[in-house]
């Protein structure tokens, strides 16, 4: 099952390499800066970069869908239909409405991701122990990662030399996206009859996921409830930098979307693979709780050395803080596709994930706006202030952190 997995998930990262948050907040930030105002650009910027975690808000639609149905001929389509999607964002004009299609094509492509997350995180479950899950897909997520890494470093290195239009690379990606479809459609569900019956059991074939049972299951989960809130304070400092990041390089720094791509991109994305085994170790052998405890610190100073480089005005700083953040997204990678499991059930997974992944979608729509709002406001104040603004992530990334750990000591 993992060597029937293992080269759609490489492929279609090729696909997910030209709408990942950092390389598609460049792209739209170089590629239209001029053709509109320059908080109109900015706000399109944040909303792509929050778009992978925005796009999740639909999650509870998708876990509906894929509620009693078989997984893998799901999976097919939607995967499928991501590779159009991403396909159509290269046949956006650079000026007029240009701006609006390639926004809204992202979003629509990173909304059908979600539904691919959130079936994905079901077939895992199913498929392997929980005592090895996390080195088992930490393997997946590594080659997945690389061909990310190798969609962003082609897009950032088409940007420097200016070889050709860089929309081109999105017609590419969408045919990796249609092979990984093809490929995928060998995968199996380990047990499948077993699954489908736990999720019948356990919330009826008629009863669809929906706002009353989020309200239900954070009513009568309490740890996960004040889990998601702690994740919610963490993830959206998370989601708030890259974009502030992307603003301020740009027109602070006037480094080239070149080489913002690798700094933003391609370093996180290639340390990442490097740390996932480290990572998948310890989730393994603990609770979540206690490891977003120690991981939560690795985001910490990774932001703390970004804010550094930024306010002291030191870009070689940058790079420190770029591998510092690979090695923090290596564990919240693992911690976001697999926290679920050590609070749900086998027939409850889906929903606990749909729940997870569309708080995720929450924060993803107002986080990355607000950062941008503040870093707005703060430049309209005063020419350059605007750089301050990456406070406001350190310091909710920081209380994200401090949550789990205080979490972590009221379990033990």
């Amino acid at each position: 099952m993992f060597r029937r997995e293992i080269v759609p998930w490489a492929l279609i990262g090729l696909t997910l390499g030209l709408v990942e948050g950092a390389t598609a907040a460049v792209l739209v930030k170089t590629g239209y800066r001029g053709t509109t105002t320059p908080f109109a650009v900015n706000l399109a910027t944040a909303l792509v970069s929050g778009a992978p975690a925005f796009s999740n808000v639909v999650s509870f639609v998708w876990a509906n869908i894929a509620h009693g149905r078989a997984r893998v001929q799901l999976l097919v389509r939607l995967q499928a239909l991501f590779a159009v999607l991403v396909g159509l964002i290269g046949l956006a004009p650079r000026a007029g409405g240009g701006l609006a299609f390639a926004v809204l094509s992202i979003l629509a492509a990173r909304m059908v991701w979600a539904g691919i997350l959130t079936v994905r995180a079901a077939i895992w479950t199913a498929n392997y122990p929980r005592r090895v899950i996390a080195r088992i897909t930490g393997r997946i997520v590594i080659v997945s990662s690389l061909a990310v890494a190798g969609a962003a470093a082609l897009a950032g290195g088409v940007l420097a030399a200016r070889a050709f239009d860089p929309r081109w690379l999105y017609g590419g990606a969408a045919g990796c996206g249609l092979a990984a479809a093809l490929l995928y459609r060998r995968a199996r569900v380990r047990r499948e009859f077993r699954l489908l019956a736990d999720e019948t059991a356990a919330a009826g074939a008629s009863d669809a996921f929906s706002l009353r049972m989020l309200r239900g299951i954070l009513a009568g989960d309490p740890a996960f409830r004040h889990y998601m809130f702690w994740m919610g304070l963490f993830g959206g400092g998370n989601l708030m930098l890259i974009a502030q990041l992307v603003v301020i390089l740009t027109d602070g720094f006037a480094m080239p979307g070149g080489r913002q791509i690798a700094l933003l991109a391609v370093v996180p994305l290639v340390a990442l693979p490097l740390f996932v085994p480290w990572w998948a170790r310890h989730f393994d052998g603990e609770h979540v709780i206690v490891y977003r405890a120690r991981q939560g610190w690795a985001l910490v100073a990774a932001v703390t050395l970004f804010c550094c480089a930024v306010l002291a005005g030191w870009p070689w700083l940058l790079w420190c803080g770029a591998v510092t953040y690979g090695f923090a997204m290596a564990g919240a990678n693992l911690g976001w596709n697999l926290g679920h499991t050590d609070f749900a059930s086998s027939g409850r997974a889906q929903h606990y994930m749909g729940l997870h992944v569309t708080l995720t979608g929450v924060r993803g729509m107002l986080a990355p706006p607000l950062g941008m709002l503040v870093y707005q406001l703060l430049e309209d104040w005063q020419h350059g202030r605007g750089r301050y603004a990456l406070l406001l992530p350190l310091a909710m990334t920081t209380a994200g952190t401090l949550g789990f750990n205080r979490m972590k000591n009221r379990q033990t």
